[in-house]
Order: structure tokens, then sequence, then C-alpha cells
């Protein structure tokens, strides 16, 4: 399904194995012949073997000779947009197939001789107008295009067609969006880019890898003239030694992390069909040397295939190298695979990236050894220009997640290759400097603003990360020194790969450098605190942006503790029970017995408040709460006695808060809360037998009062059985007004008056 778009990527593939087809002149002395008819047929010749150039001189030719509203203009319209396609002039390709594309002819002769001519020879012309239209950024009408692409074709290979217009139209999507602002700078290497095209970019530590050619002249360039260039301290070194055969150059190179494994492409300096043949060859560093080493097995250097864009992936004991193949184990066209060579010498693989390639190319993988990521160059995902640079890495069971576009600014309207990061020991924490190769505009350039690939060089932005530390305590925050905080990067996986920790000594506020673009997650630490910890996203931040976030700690290790004591005697009680509550949940945190001498401990955090609940047999249930934080501790620990009061037979004990409405005998939730207490303290003494008492004052008539009294006592009752208190331990009376406690000629007796008791009357 590849060979469609031959026009269109055939400069990727010369990319691919440095011919310099796409910038040699043919052997053909250009001029005109003043016959259009065979300045067609030439410029048609010339675009076929891939003379682009030479091919646009002879169809501008036939233009400035042949009538407009002519058959033949349209071929040689068609031609000079192909050709100029191809040579990446996105918007003179527009231009000219843009006149093939809308044309509409004026007879039904000419209807007739128009049919045959898209039919016979560009049955593609929507798909490659919509094509020069989006990457000269026209996306109206390159939407236009692809629709009616879609809507019409009925030729070659029809649903693989539809979709790759499909998968265009998605790209304009892609470019239509609004994205957060760029969180990087890019320009062109200074001192490196010439008139024709960098090549085979790799980065480790201080040194630039690449290939280019000799001279800048273009009356000097000849085929196989590509070479190896290491830039370091802005001076050009040729890398020589590599490959003494003169029939072949080197195409692209890759460098371990280590410094000491390169992997390069030999490619064959002949061209055939359009493409070279290039195989991997292996060297390692001999000091400052690079000794070549016997080229991959066969399984990966196949005389029928060509292999190359290596990266490679440094793991203990083995390195994994990923490349690009147009071998027959992956979809067609241009695929990664990867193969692993051994610490005794050996290869085994390669196998395809399955998941990863598409139905079109997939080329320069780059696998990053900080994030753990792969990227790589496709034309086969929904893109913005033509090459787009994408990325994956591998979920936990090692298998490719859904490849993510870089969007703009690393990704344009043109093509986008070569992704790369400075690789290295030395560079431990991530390099905030990158590298990839582009014809976008900015290049140095030969024929036009985007007939070269030029190297581009992009900056991260850093951002400042600031704020302060201080203590939670209940009457507010306040400023805590010497604090620790950790500064870890994340993967894609969310996974820690590399931190940094700032000591804050004595100060209370804290600057650090961010990088754009990466996720952190932000630890901060003092001793006898709890750590507080929060994530950062720098995607979509712009350059000179500062982030804020202040951290509140709580202390930690504090201890609450105390005596269980008998309320008149003051003498410790042994086993009674004690529980540590959230107050503000109500969950239990902990739950103990005090000892022979009634003391209790319990380990808890600051900035909280607990209720602390203490019961014991035959001895009233006991409630403290307390708000924990340095204002209230000693040394990290917080003293708390409780006297638990006796139960005594026979005698009468008021309940606070068990009230009722004028008239009614329905519980409030605060009465129910009081009865779960007793309901608790009848639990710690299961022999207990209490009577449940009702008062009134005198309002209303004694025989009502009585009958309302009544209720409410049997309403306590009934909800100490719901809480699981045997029937038979339980007794209801109702007192009226019978028995007052107060003057009733005053609203203060009254309501003293209005009373709810319990007395024990057996069990103890």
């Amino acid at each position: 399904m590849k060979s469609f778009q031959f026009n269109q990527i055939a400069w990727i593939i010369l990319l691919i194995t440095s011919s310099l087809s796409v910038e040699a002149q043919s052997d053909i002395d250009v001029s005109s012949s003043s016959n259009p008819k065979h300045d067609l047929r030439l410029g048609n010749t010339l675009l076929n073997q891939g003379y682009y150039y030479d091919a646009s001189d002879y169809f501008l030719f036939a233009l400035s000779n042949l009538e407009k509203e002519s058959m033949n203009y349209r071929k040689a319209c068609y031609g000079m947009g192909m050709a100029s396609l191809a040579s990446r002039n996105y918007s003179q390709a527009f231009t000219y197939l843009k006149e093939v594309a809308l044309y509409t002819p004026a007879t039904r002769r000419e209807q007739k001789q128009w049919s045959r001519l898209q039919t016979n020879l560009f049955p593609l012309i929507h798909y490659h107008y919509g094509v020069a239209a989006k990457q000269a950024m026209q996306y109206d009408e390159a939407t236009n295009a692809f629709n009616l692409f879609i809507e019409s074709y009925d030729g070659k290979d029809v649903e693989s067609m539809k979709s790759a217009a499909q998968v265009e139209l998605e790209g304009i999507g892609l470019a239509l969006l609004k994205i957060a602002p760029a969180s990087l700078s890019i320009k062109p290497v200074q001192g490196v880019n010439g008139i024709y095209n960098e090549m085979g970019l790799a980065a480790w530590e201080d040194e630039l890898y690449f290939t280019s050619i000799a001279t800048q002249s273009p009356l000097e360039i000849d085929q196989g003239q590509y070479s190896l260039y290491v830039q370091n301290e802005g001076e050009n070194i040729l890398v020589n030694g590599l490959i003494t055969d003169p029939s072949r150059s080197i195409g692209s190179v890759a460098i371990s992390d280590d410094g000491s494994v390169m992997v390069f492409s030999e490619c064959l300096s002949e061209v055939r069909d359009n493409t070279s043949q290039c195989h991997l060859r292996l060297a390692t560093r001999d000091d400052s040397t690079w000794v070549t080493k016997p080229a991959f097995s066969e399984a990966v250097n196949h005389e029928n295939f060509t292999s190359t864009h290596p990266t490679i992936r440094q793991e203990d004991n083995y390195y994994v190298v990923y490349f690009a193949s147009n071998k027959d184990l992956g979809k067609g066209g241009l695929d990664l695979y990867e193969c692993i060579l051994t610490d005794n010498g050996g290869v085994k693989g390669p196998n395809a990236l399955h998941s990863v390639n598409t139905a079109m190319d997939d080329i320069s993988p780059f696998y990053d050894q900080f994030t753990k990521r792969l990227y790589f160059s496709s034309n086969g995902y929904p893109s913005l220009g033509g090459f787009d640079i994408f990325y994956t890495a591998q979920d936990s069971l090692s298998q490719w997640r859904t490849p993510q576009n870089l969007m703009r600014p690393l990704n344009s309207q043109a093509d986008d290759v070569f992704f790369r990061k400075a690789q290295g020991e030395s560079l431990l924490d991530e390099s905030e400097r990158g590298y990839l190769i582009s014809n976008r505009e900015g290049t140095t350039f030969f024929k036009h603003s985007t007939s070269n690939d030029d190297i581009f060089v992009f900056d991260v932005f850093t951002f400042d990360f600031e704020g302060f530390v201080s203590e939670n305590r209940k009457d507010g925050s306040f400023p805590l020194e010497q604090s620790t905080v950790v500064i870890a990067t994340l993967d894609s996986l969310d996974e820690m790969i590399n931190y940094d920790t700032l000591i804050m000594d004595e100060s209370i506020e804290f600057t650090a450098a961010l990088r754009a673009g990466r996720k952190y997650k932000i630890t901060l630490e003092q001793e006898g605190f709890s750590k507080d910890e929060v994530e950062i996203n720098t995607a979509g931040l712009t350059e000179n942006a500062v982030v804020q976030h202040n951290f509140a700690l709580n202390r930690v290790n504090a201890e609450i503790f105390g005596i269980a004591r008998d309320a008149s005697t003051k003498g410790p009680l042994s086993k009674t029970v004690v529980k540590l509550i959230d107050a503000s949940s109500g969950a239990t945190l902990s739950l103990q017995q005090t000892s022979e001498n009634g003391s209790f401990s319990f380990d808890v955090n600051t900035a909280k408040e607990y209720r602390l609940e203490f019961a014991r047999a035959s001895y009233f249930m006991h409630k403290i709460s307390t708000y924990v934080d340095s204002d209230s501790l000693s040394q990290g620990k917080l003293l708390i006695n409780a006297d638990l009061n006796a139960i005594q037979k026979d005698q009468a004990y008021a309940i606070d808060d068990v009230l009722f409405a004028t008239g009614k005998a329905d519980l409030s939730a605060r009465s129910k809360e009081i009865l779960d207490e007793l309901i608790v303290t009848m639990q710690e003494n299961p022999t207990l037998i209490i009577e449940m008492g009702s008062h009134t004052d005198d309002v209303g008539g004694d025989a009502m009062n009585l009958t309302l009294s009544q209720k409410r006592a049997e309403a306590c009752v009934n909800y100490m059985v719901e809480g699981g208190i045997r029937a038979d331990r339980l007794i209801a009376r109702g007192y009226g007004e019978a028995v007052p406690i107060a003057d009733n000629t005053s609203e203060e007796g009254r309501s003293k008056n209005r009373r709810t008791e319990f007395k024990v009357i057996g069990g103890l």
C-alpha cells in the first residue's frame, strides 16, 4: 500500500540512505526545446528518476508554451505539482495541483477527455492536492480535497487509500487544535547546517554527531560524499576509519548511554530505483577512536532489504538496538524493529514492533534512557505535516502504549525526523537540550525555504518552583524550619526515575527549578512530622512561569498518655477499656486496657481532634475530647487523666441533654447520643438493672403530665432496647409533676423539673 506515495516520500528514502539524488543534477543539459510535448515528456522522465528540480524546469518550459485550456497544460501542472511536492515546495505544489484538482471542463468533449485523463494519469489528484494543501497550511482546501477523495475514489487500493485520507483529515484536526503555549525554544544549530541535507543525528554528552557533505558548493557535489562529523566546542571534526570502501557512506549513527558502543548504517552510494541499500555496523570506542566490528547477522542485514536508523537501549548486560527496515516481517514499507546485542557479541532477533508500526512509514527511532520513552517519526499516524515525531513507552506488561504526537513546536507542517536527546553517564539528570532534523522554515537552503533538512536544537524552559513551609496548629499555621524537599521526576508510568534533594536549614522558604513538559512528585519531610507531597505537571507552562505551592506539616509521633482514676478516691483503675476515636469521622483508631496502675498511652498525629472513651465495670462511661497540636504538647506528649464516677445503687442520676419538645415524647438526635453512652455503661456492666424516670413541671393537669412522662420514659427504654439492652433490665416510670427538685413558680425552676433520670435498682 505504501507505494502509492512514491513521489511524496522519495525524499525520506533518500534521507534514509544518504543518497544525494534530491540535491544532485541530472546529466541532461537543462534547456527548453520549444516543443512543449517534448519538454513535458522529459519532465515526466526526470520526475520518475528522482531529479525533481530538473523535472520542474522542464514542466515550466512546457507550461510556458501550452494553451491554458489544453489537457497537456493539466498534465504539466500535475507534473509540476508532484515534482514540487516531492521536493517539498509545499506552496508551489499547492498552486499547481490546485490547477488540476479544481479544473472544470467547458465542453462535453473536454469532459470526456478530462475523465479519461483523471482515470489513467492521475486518479490520486485529490489526495495529492489535499497533502499539498495541508502542508501549505491551507486547511479548508485540504479538508475539502480529502473528503472529496474519500467520497469519489474507486481506483487501486481503494480501502487503504481512503484510510490514508482519513488519517490526513485527523492530522488536520490536530493542526487546528489550540494547544498550550510552547514550553521550549527551537532554532537551527549554529556552525553545522549547510545548503545540503544534514542527516544521521546522534548526541552524547557534549558531542553532536551528524552526517553531511564536506563541500558547500553546488558545483562540486557528487554521490557518495556524505561523511560522519562530530561537533565539540563549536568545531566540526571528521570521524575517520569507520568505512574504507569509497562506494559506501555513513547514513545514520547511534551511541550507547555509556559511550562505549556505536551502531551506524553503512549505505551503498549508488542509487537504484530512488533508493540505496543500508546495513547496520557495530563499532566500539578505543580511547578516542572508534573501531569497526563485523557487521550484524544476516537476519538483520539481509541483502534484499535496508536496515538503518539505529538507536541503542542500554541494559545491565546487553543492548537493545531499535532500527528502521523494509523487511517483510512488518506491515510493509519502512517499519520499526528491535534486536538484542548480547554481552558475548551475539545478536537475537530482529522482531517487528507490530503494535507501533503503521501501514505507512515509521522511521528514525530514538530510545531515551532517562524517560524510558521510544521516540520515532511516522506519516502513518495523524500528523501536523508529513512526518511527525511521536513517542511511546512500555507498560508494566512490556507492551507498547498507543503512540502520542509531540505536537508543536517540535512538530511542524513540514517533515520532522531524528528526534534526539543527549545521552551519557554525566547527564544522569535529564538533559534540557535535544535535537531534531527538519525542513521547516529557518533552514539554510539550496533551492527553496523547505527544500533542505537541517539540524535544529531545542532547549526546554525551566520554571521556578517556590513556596514556604509551615506547621498546622489549632490556632493557625506557624513557620517551620529545618525541612527537606525531595523533587522526584516521574516517567510515563509514574515511576520515579531521578530525584534531587533540597535542604532548607534555617529557612522556611524554598526555590527549585522544574523543567517544562515533565511530571514531578515533590515531597516535604521533617523528622517528627507527617510528610506532605504534591504532584506537578509542567506541560503547557510558558517561559518565565512560576509554580507556587506551600507545604503545611502535621507533627507526628506525639503521645497522649494518662491514668484512669476513681473520681472520688483518685485511686488508679486497672482494666479500664480506653478507645481512641477520630473526632471528625467517628472511627475507632485504637483500643486498649489500662495497666495495673491505671495507665494508658496512644501515639497520635498532630493538628487533629480526638475523643477518648473510658469504660469499666461498676463505673459510668467517661468521655474526653482534645485537639492535639504543638501548643498542647510538652516535649511531644499530652497528659490526660480520666476520673470515672462509680455507679451507686438507688441513686438518681440526671441525664443532661435528654430533652423533649413541649407536649412531645420524641427523642432528639442529641438525646440519642446521650443514651448511647448509657448503653455502653450497661454493656460494660451486664448485670445492672435500671429505672428510667421522666419528670415534668406543673404546667397542665396532673393526669396529662403523668401520661406524658410515662411516654417519655418508655421512649428512652425502647431506644435502649433497640441498642441491644435486654428489656428485662430496663423499667420505664413516669413521675409527672410529683417529684419536683425546684420551685415551679419560675421558668428556671420549671426547666430543672423537666428532666430525665435513671437509677440503679439491681445488679450491682
